[in-house]
């Protein structure tokens, strides 16, 4: 029996034995006592970080500013990495956190607590969220006052609740079910205007897809998940031909011209309108990784690449729609038994190395070869996400057959081991070409 499913029993018995009232308090002593620790990791339980202020006035702030609120939520800020970055923001608008009339105090990952500097991965997201309470240089010393002098005073309980995997844990669910037509951001006309005046200015003359192929070259997948822009080009020229231009967004990490008429963003990186891009494009397509998030806050449709495995335990993935989003799997090539392992098998590995990195080392250890999209399957799901945004895209019975078969083997992982998975349909074409991954 493998360590996934060890702990799945584990948690049944424990709901079986003992009384819900009694785990429930168990579970929040439990949770109010990490995330004291956590706070305290991070640097900003320090009461000597005030030296030299006038703490009187500082209370008599906070006083004035719970007179008018329902009390200080305090949450978790994962800015580490730009996917469960973004989604927190995500969550906390569909939440309603900018409607509840409460503070809801942000603790970042990492803090510098002297000045307020935090890292963030896209510094101008946080700016479309201001009903959260982030520290910075302005606000520094009154956000630790709150932490050192009234850490008692605020709900530690709402730690994990804008956090992607707070919502995910039950992976047999959709936890994104009711997300459906979601934007998390709405641009004011004068931010509209200032964004269509950028998109001019790199070129963009009607329109457009978004994309962008993963290079990162560290993390637990390494390069496994990374595809190669070259293979998008043939994509690029039909969507070209279709009167749709196609612009490369994210950091510049390109050392070479992507040429092939594409509109590369990244040679003149500006993180404010490199996420403004995504509003407006046709669709967004890359690998699947944190960029995608961005696609995903004003709820575009996606087409997903070189997935190398199919659940996400361990990783955050933000809404995903069957009937929107489309993905391609890497396929896994078996050297010593010369075939491709079935989707049935890749998720048996899955659930055995819930580490990626340990899976990924099993994988190349036992001589696994993962094999990336080729250019006509990525211009086979192109083809099918513009007909389907057209509302053209005609599905014959089999194809609805082979979908649902699919979507079934899924779910039954999901209901055995309670895994999260990418609730996006796999590119038609590749799944008719492919039929043998469901056996």
């Amino acid at each position: 029996m493998n360590e996934k499913r060890k702990t799945v029993i584990k948690n049944k018995i424990k709901q079986a034995l003992i009384p819900k009232k009694l785990r429930e308090k168990r579970a929040a002593k439990r949770v109010a006592e990490s995330v004291r620790a956590q706070i305290a990791d991070i640097g900003v339980l320090n009461k000597s970080l005030l030296a030299g202020e006038n703490l009187e006035e500082l209370e008599v702030r906070y006083q004035e500013l719970i007179s008018k609120k329902r009390g200080i939520c305090v949450h978790f800020l994962f800015n580490l990495a730009l996917g469960a970055f973004v989604q927190t923001f995500l969550i906390a608008k569909k939440n309603g956190a900018d409607k509840d009339n409460k503070i809801h105090l942000m603790v970042p990952a990492k803090l510098d607590a002297a000045t307020g500097e935090v890292k963030l991965p896209n510094p101008c997201v946080s700016s479309y969220f201001d009903f959260l309470m982030l520290p910075d240089k302005e606000n520094i010393k009154f956000y630790l006052y709150i932490l050192n002098y009234h850490l008692d005073d605020l709900d530690l309980s709402t730690w994990s609740s804008f956090a992607p995997g707070s919502i995910e844990a039950d992976g047999s669910k959709d936890a994104y079910i009711d997300y459906r037509g979601f934007e998390a951001i709405c641009y004011t006309d004068e931010e509209k205007r200032a964004g269509d005046e950028y998109l001019a200015k790199i070129g963009v003359t009607g329109p457009y897809i978004s994309f962008r192929n993963r290079v990162a070259k560290g993390g637990s997948l390494g390069g496994v998940r990374n595809g190669d822009t070259s293979t998008y080009y043939k994509a690029v020229g039909y969507l070209q031909e279709q009167g749709i231009q196609c612009v490369y967004v994210g950091l510049n990490e390109n050392e070479n011209e992507l040429g092939n008429g594409i509109i590369d963003a990244s040679k003149q990186y500006d993180s404010k309108m490199d996420l403004y891009i995504h509003s407006k494009a046709e669709f967004f397509m890359g690998d699947h990784s944190g960029i995608i998030s961005f696609a995903q806050l004003f709820n575009r449709p996606m087409i997903l690449l070189n997935l190398p495995y199919f659940t996400m335990n361990g990783d955050a993935y933000g809404p995903t729609f069957y009937e929107r989003d489309i993905l391609l799997p890497e396929k896994i090539y078996d050297t010593k038994n010369k075939r491709y392992l079935t989707i049935r098998e890749m998720l048996a590995f899955e659930m055995t190395y819930l580490e990626y990195k340990d899976l990924v080392a099993f994988y190349v250890d036992n001589g696994y070869v993962f094999e990336k999209n080729t250019e006509d399957e990525i211009l086979g799901a192109v083809k099918e996400m513009l007909a389907k945004i057209k509302g053209t895209f005609e599905y014959s019975e089999s194809d609805i057959a082979l979908q649902k078969k699919y979507l079934a083997i899924m779910q039954a992982n999901a209901d055995k081991y309670q895994a999260k998975w990418c609730r996006a349909s796999i590119g038609m074409e590749f799944l008719r070409n492919n039929q043998w991954l469901l056996d």
